[in-house]
């Protein structure tokens, strides 16, 4: 696939993300909430949550548009990890909550591609960026909770 071609597919996706966030935020919260893999995140401000999930999805947009340096991932992550860990959040649960947010933000995706063969080129073009970013995230999340 030609960068002119990527560009056009990472740019759907992008889209897809930035105008949906709400839809697939609302999806997390109802799982995470309810979630007996993550029952300590009953306990945190529903409201933070929310504005986290976002943030996510819009710094996880960005990094796929390659608008957000490695270093801002690890800044932000580890500084997430500290919190979680001074709120008494396990670290199986925060790296379950990246989990949840990874999947419900797949499945939504999944629900809007067409049957064309482009879309699921789309998906998978854009599955390595992904990846990369919620392993970042939750290994800086790791760093973070460790390092308190």
């Amino acid at each position: 696939m030609n960068r002119i071609t990527n560009s056009i597919i990472t740019n759907k996706f992008v889209r897809l993300i930035e105008e949906n966030h709400q839809v697939i935020i609302e999806h997390f919260m109802n799982d995470i909430l309810r979630n007996k893999k993550t029952v300590a995140y009953r306990k945190l401000d529903p409201q933070d949550l929310y504005e986290i999930g976002s943030r996510v999805l819009r710094e996880l947009s960005k990094w796929i548009a390659k608008d957000l340096p490695k270093e801002e991932v690890k800044e932000y992550y580890k500084k997430l990890g500290k919190i979680r860990n001074e709120e008494g959040i396990p670290a199986s649960q925060f790296f379950q909550a990246l989990v949840l947010l990874k999947r419900h933000m797949w499945l939504y995706v999944r629900s809007q591609l067409d049957n064309e063969m482009t879309d699921y080129k789309l998906a998978m073009e854009v599955s390595d960026r992904v990846v990369l970013f919620f392993d970042r995230a939750a290994y800086y999340m790791l760093t973070g909770y460790e390092n308190e």
